[in-house]
């Protein structure tokens, strides 16, 4: 839902392929060379009150002229270069609050004394208040500016900075739980957005109304292969934000592949948004589920230090060949897993964070009775236990 750049869609498909490849066929073919488009400026920033720091993300539209790596492993702080894109280094980058014509100058981020076209403007510098308009004004060193208006949305009642950072914990049960999420209307919200994080992406709708129920059965339409929303033995983020009419149209609006065309770009001189949020609820998950097969269960082993690891896992959905599984590790630090069951056989991929491309080991194992036996990928950590009988949970 809130991407680091442009949104990047697949090539577009040939019309009449084959009626075209026969034409070509009978013809002589001339190279033609065609010159690269202008690049643009490419800005993405979404304000929020209740984080510690504001990010704005400054980048330059692939015109085929810059050779991208797109095989680096993501990096958060060097997230434009490590998606793909192309950064924009040593801009003058400025938040400006109503009525101010100097700003705050934001700085941008380095990583190997190599800037990353992320900057930042911490909460110390500049206090974002619910309701205010705020401006953005990026120059780069040729002298092209971008510049952007956001009027932020109101706040729920009772808010003070931070509050809405701060989540209150639930539990949900999949099997019969359903979570349900109510707030307040707030003055200069286009709409509100309803999000859920899961390991393979967040899970997001726009709505109208003031309430929202989630069910524990919800799969997730923007990952492949529908999996779910919930997943046993996880704790997952779900929250409501009002958001503004530069967050909305963007977000609701499509992407050509190659120059951005389609977006309805709420920036001046250049392409993208800058937006603004509110927190308007914040819920902390622990999603569990009832025991229903052998795999159910919390699961005990001595690793080769002589150290006890635990770890609880369900079977997340039940297929016809093949089963899904999720689960935590028990005992510090706790990790989540993701699975698969194919009869007796057993693939557990162990996530430093809760994303699934986050890979820290890979364990392959087999069901016999109550015992987990099998062996780590060598191309991770060797050290986990090798057999895990099971426990009362």
């Amino acid at each position: 839902m809130v991407a680091g750049s442009l949104r990047r869609r697949g090539m577009v498909p040939l019309v009449g392929g084959v009626l075209v490849a026969v034409a070509l066929a009978a013809c002589e073919s001339t190279p033609v060379e065609v010159a690269s488009p202008t690049a643009a400026i490419v800005v993405y920033a979404v304000l929020n009150p209740d984080v510690s720091e504001q990010v704005v993300l400054v980048e330059s539209s692939l015109t085929g002229r810059v050779d991208i790596n797109d095989r680096l492993k993501f990096d958060p702080l060097d997230p434009i270069r490590t998606a793909g894109g192309s950064p924009i280094s040593g801009a003058d980058v400025r938040l400006l609050a109503e009525g101010d014509s100097i700003g705050v100058r934001a700085s941008e981020t380095l990583v190997r004394t190599r800037g990353t076209g992320r900057y930042v403007v911490p909460r110390a510098a500049l206090a974002l208040e619910p309701g205010r308009r705020y401006r953005l004004r990026v120059r780069t060193v040729d002298n092209r500016e971008v510049t952007g208006e956001t009027l932020m949305p109101g706040a729920p009642r009772g808010w003070i900075p931070g509050a809405g950072a701060v989540a209150t914990p639930v539990v949900l049960d999949r099997s019969r739980d359903t979570l349900q999420l109510r707030w307040s209307v707030v003055r200069d919200a286009r709409t509100y957005v309803i999000q859920v994080e899961t390991p393979y992406g967040p899970w997001a709708l726009f709505a109208d109304s003031t309430q929202f129920t989630l069910s524990g059965g919800l799969r997730n339409f923007f990952a492949p292969g529908l999996p779910s929303v919930w997943f046993p033995g996880f704790v997952q983020t779900a929250s409501v934000l009002a958001v503004d009419a530069n967050f909305y149209d963007y977000n609701r609006s499509g992407n050509d592949p190659f120059g951005g065309t389609g977006l309805i770009s709420s920036v001046r001189g250049g392409l993208g948004l800058f937006g603004s949020v509110v927190n308007m609820l914040r819920r902390e998950v622990s999603v569990t589920e009832r025991l229903r097969f052998p795999l159910d269960a919390r699961w005990r082993g001595v690793t080769g230090a002589g150290a006890t690891a635990e770890m609880d896992l369900w079977v997340d959905v039940d297929g016809p060949t093949v089963s899904s599984v999720s689960g935590r590790e028990v005992t510090a630090p706790q990790r989540y897993l993701l699975g698969t069951l194919r009869g007796e056989s057993l693939r557990l991929v162990t996530l430093a964070a809760g994303s699934s491309a986050d890979t820290v080991s890979v364990l392959t194992a087999r069901l016999a009775g109550d015992s987990l036996v099998g062996s780590y990928d060598s191309r991770f950590a060797t050290t986990g236990a090798r057999v895990f009988r099971r426990i009362a949970r």
